[in-house]
């Protein structure tokens, strides 16, 4: 069984149309100066999730799992 838990992901800047487009399957929010993304995820998934981060150049600020 996939266990997922619930992560909450901040990042530096604007989750723009271009960011939004290449993650269009999270649930995101933008406030100023941070957008923060929010789902379950397994250690994979996220961890996937995180180099496409890095790779499209975007800062983490900060994760938390809960």
């Amino acid at each position: 069984m996939l266990m997922r838990e619930r992560y909450e992901i901040r990042i530096h800047g604007l989750f723009g149309p271009l960011l939004r487009s290449r993650f269009a399957s999270l649930a995101c929010e933008t406030m100023p100066r941070q957008s923060t993304i929010r789902g379950r995820f397994s250690e994979e998934e996220l961890e996937q999730l995180l180099d496409r981060l890095e790779e499209s150049g975007v800062e983490l600020v900060h994760l938390d799992a809960g």
